[in-house]
């Protein structure tokens, strides 16, 4: 069965790919890069032109994903006919395959008319389907006991909303509507309303693809809360709502940045992603144990109404706020930096208010998903959820609104991209950081502090509208600083952190290694504070302070590596902390010297 799984999973991976491929030769115009088929030019190997290399590369893919979709069909009849799950998806994708190669004969013989175009992408979404249920069906098998089918038919409402998103999407693209509006989310000016000609085809597209992304987004939560100890739910509803936020964030770009034609392929790649994550998931559905809803930790119906203070200081403490000061602070150096002084004291409320409001629904989804680990840890189970203070939907509905609030500020008042920055912090932080990577490896920390590493870039974006170089510095500071702040705290942590089965490094590798790991990522850290020198983007001043700040976190983490008491772990806390504050200050000291 091993082995069966694994010809399932790389069909689905191949044809996925092909997909992906499919939508880079319709965007970039080299769907008649080999004019005849199967040939190319006449030859077995395309000429060294763009659109036919391109072009060639996506009939070699499609070679090899009929190749894996004839053998999985093949074995699933010969070994595993029995199994009617899995025979019965096989068997339909060879049939869509037999469609799909006859469709793109069909395109290439008639020079690519819209009709045919969209028939071939509806085709092969459903193929990409076919082989994801394959693959699930393979990998996941029914319980013995009762299903839950409470979670289906809003599971596969998603599903089927999202093909039709991604079928309306190629009406556009079909229909010569792509380029109608030159502004996001609405056209005009951003916010205007345009109900003729082409610019209509392109807002009932944007208004679809908000309420198929509300129905996407309720109903994986809903799966998600009724099934959140399922570890492939869990990795599936992260990898499938992260795909969503940056496809509607590469939608976006695509309008305001004017990303090249060849790039627009991403949107679609990403939006194959969504279709194959919800397919997947209202599999899954189909195939959960009933009974998988978390205990509620408190039967709030019975409790007695709480004085209005305490229950607003609970909501606060869901936004986490003594994490904010220092992402705005961080937010605020980039936006000095760029502005090389103080930006109009206006934007700097507005982005800052935005930034928080993010940040705070953040903490808040993430307060939602820990729950069960907040309440297994001495330092969290006092925490408003765990101790039954606060209802898990009201506490979800609350980041909601406010990453919601954070969003429209931001767009409406800054800039879109800036909103865009902000909301993929947050999403990256919910989805990929506390969903998937906290609970699965030992590198949580290093990847996840992509997300705390957002505000200064957004902080330059709301400044400039753009994303350069000495943004991206800002943004790999951050990133390189996270592990060795973190880690110090894991260090004092680490019964709780063991106590709710979380793989931070020093309760999986031992605090040996965490030490040295500390003391290797903040050399590596203070190496990039003062290489960006070379640069020319800072100047004297802030390399004699970074020499400083840095040689005195380099002597801490030595004195955390060589003494094993924890009160150096604190003290290295604190002043990564302070470092980081005091880091910035400088960075802005000497951009605002220089700028003299």
């Amino acid at each position: 069965m091993k082995a069966f799984r694994l010809l399932t999973v790389a069909a689905a991976l191949v044809t996925y790919a092909l997909v992906v491929l499919g939508g880079v030769v319709r965007v970039s115009g080299s769907g008649l890069g080999c004019p005849d088929w199967p040939l190319c030019h006449g030859r077995l190997l395309p000429p060294l032109n763009l659109h036919a290399i391109i072009e060639y590369s996506h009939r070699t893919t499609a070679s090899l994903a009929s190749a894996l979709i004839v053998l999985t069909a093949a074995v699933a009849l010969l070994a595993w006919r029995k199994r009617r799950d899995i025979v019965i998806p096989a068997m339909v994708a060879l049939g869509l395959l037999v469609a799909q190669v006859v469709l793109g004969a069909i395109t290439v013989r008639l020079e690519l008319p819209p009709m045919i175009v969209l028939a071939h992408l509806a085709t092969a979404m459903a193929l990409l389907a076919a082989v994801c249920v394959t693959a699930v069906a393979a990998s996941v098998a029914r319980p013995t006991t009762a299903t839950d089918r409470a979670s289906v038919p809003l599971a596969r409402a998603a599903a089927a909303g999202t093909y039709l998103l991604i079928l309306s999407g190629s009406l556009v693209v079909g229909s010569g509507a792509s380029s109608s509006c030159a502004a996001w989310p609405l056209c005009g000016g951003g916010f205007s309303l345009s109900f003729e000609g082409y610019p209509a085809i392109q807002l009932l597209h944007r208004g679809l693809a908000a309420a198929i992304g509300v129905l996407i987004i309720v109903s994986l939560f809903a799966l998600l809360n009724r099934h959140r100890v399922q570890r492939a739910v869990r990795a599936t509803v992260a990898l499938t709502l992260a795909a969503l936020a940056f496809q509607v964030a590469v939608g976006a770009a695509v309008v305001t940045l004017h990303l090249p034609a060849a790039l627009r392929g991403l949107h679609l790649a990403l939006a194959s992603a969504v279709w194959a994550g919800t397919v997947v998931l209202a599999v899954l559905a189909d195939r959960l144990p009933a009974g998988g809803a978390p205990v509620a930790v408190a039967d709030h119906a019975r409790q007695p109404p709480r004085p209005a203070r305490e229950v607003v200081l609970d909501y606060v403490s869901l936004a986490k706020p003594r994490i904010i000061p220092l992402l705005l602070i961080t937010a605020l150096g980039g936006m000095m930096m760029a502005e090389r002084g103080w930006p109009s004291t206006g934007l700097v409320v507005l982005t800052l208010l935005g930034g928080a409001l993010a940040a705070a629904g953040a903490g808040a989804i993430n307060c939602w998903i820990d729950r069960d680990l907040d309440g297994a840890m001495l330092r969290t189970r006092r925490r408003p959820l765990p101790d039954g203070r606060i209802a898990p939907s009201h506490a979800l509905l609350f980041g909601i609104a406010l990453g919601l609030a954070a969003f429209v500020l931001l767009a409406f008042w800054v800039n879109v991209l800036t909103a865009t920055l902000a909301i993929s912090g947050l999403l990256f932080y919910v989805f990929v950081y506390t969903l998937w990577l906290k609970r699965w490896t030992v590198q949580n920390i290093v990847i996840g502090g992509a997300a705390g590493a957002v505000p200064p870039v957004v902080g330059w974006a709301a400044v400039t509208h753009r994303v350069d170089l000495t943004a991206i510095y800002l943004f790999a500071v951050i990133f390189l600083w996270t592990p060795p702040h973190f880690w110090a705290l894991a260090l004092r942590l680490k019964g709780d952190y063991a106590r709710a089965r979380v793989p931070m490094l020093p309760v999986v590798r031992g605090e040996a290694v965490a030490r040295r790991q500390i003391l290797l990522y903040t050399l590596v850290l203070v190496a990039v504070t003062l290489a960006v020198v070379v640069t020319g983007a800072l100047g004297l001043l802030y390399l004699a302070g970074a020499a400083v700040l840095g040689g005195v976190f380099i002597a801490l983490a030595v004195v955390n590596l060589r003494n094993q008491r924890q009160r150096w772990s604190r003290l290295l806390f604190d002043y990564s902390i302070a470092y980081l504050g005091l880091l910035f200050a400088v960075m802005v000291a000497d951009r605002m010297i220089g700028r003299l």
